[in-house]
């Protein structure tokens, strides 16, 4: 016999000899699924449920992270609101509530703006022009200078609406949070003019923005919802929820007021 041989022979051997590896052998046996025919099969389904069990573990941890992350950012809302005076603790103030009836991705602007009277005095027109800058997102490729009516207190409205979001983002930058849009002026003419009288020729000619008929259409309908939103939240004592009415009239006609019709 070869001396490889005989080291191998003499090895199992010992390990037949080795007691306690026979009192394994005894003991594997002797287990109640030792002589299961099904055995193989019984053990992939056992670790795949164990894999099963890894990965809806690890699901679950993902999903806490995420829920505790929801958590904080609700918590970091709360304390803005509280700061702002839309909240006293869990008690919504009055402004609060005309926060709460207001549905736009601006809506905390829009409160602050009928707060502030920033719209009062305003003509239909202008008003309407005001609140555009709340609804209009221009494409990336716009960046010509926006065309502004000389109207001056649309002006002075533009210029306050700016500095509210300004003081708004300052606001969401001490609670961490970073939500809110900046007003976009690039609508300001077409609303101011088309709520003036102007044809739809004229200003989709003359506003200095590649627009199409569907476009135009398309955020005059979301500036009619917003405008008819603050009809009806406007403080009573307010000129605003009158003038807001009045530029309704005024923007719902010709192309826009038959595209709501059918």
């Amino acid at each position: 016999m070869p001396p490889e041989a005989g080291r191998r022979a003499h090895a199992r051997a010992a390990a037949a000899d080795d007691a306690g590896l026979a009192r394994l052998r005894r003991e594997l046996r002797a287990h109640p699924v030792h002589g299961c025919p099904d055995r193989e099969a019984h053990m992939r389904v056992a670790e795949r449920h164990a894999k099963l069990r890894r990965d809806t573990d690890t699901l679950e941890r993902r999903i806490e992270g995420r829920t505790n992350t929801v958590a904080k950012i609700f918590d970091r809302v709360c304390a803005t609101l509280e700061t702002l005076g839309y909240l006293h603790g869990d008690t919504v103030t009055g402004i609060g509530a005309i926060l709460g009836r207001i549905y736009t991705e601006q809506d905390l602007l829009v409160a602050e703006c009928l707060r502030d009277s920033a719209w009062d005095g305003l003509s239909p027109a202008a008003l309407a022009a005001a609140v555009s800058t709340l609804v209009y997102e221009p494409r990336g490729e716009e960046t010509a200078a926006p065309k502004i009516p000389g109207d001056p207190g649309l002006r002075d409205a533009l210029a306050a609406t700016a500095r509210l979001a300004g003081r708004l983002r300052d606001v969401e930058a001490d609670h961490r949070l970073d939500f809110l849009r900046l007003p976009e002026p690039g609508f300001v003419w077409v609303a101011f003019g088309w709520a003036s009288g102007l044809s739809l020729e004229k200003v989709l000619t003359d506003s200095g923005l590649d627009l199409t008929a569907g476009d135009f259409v398309r955020w005059m309908r979301q500036l009619i919802d917003l405008l008819d939103q603050i009809v009806q939240v406007a403080p009573e004592g307010s000129t605003v929820r009158g003038t807001a009415r009045t530029a309704l009239n005024a923007v719902r006609r010709g192309v826009v007021a038959y595209s709501m019709s059918i």
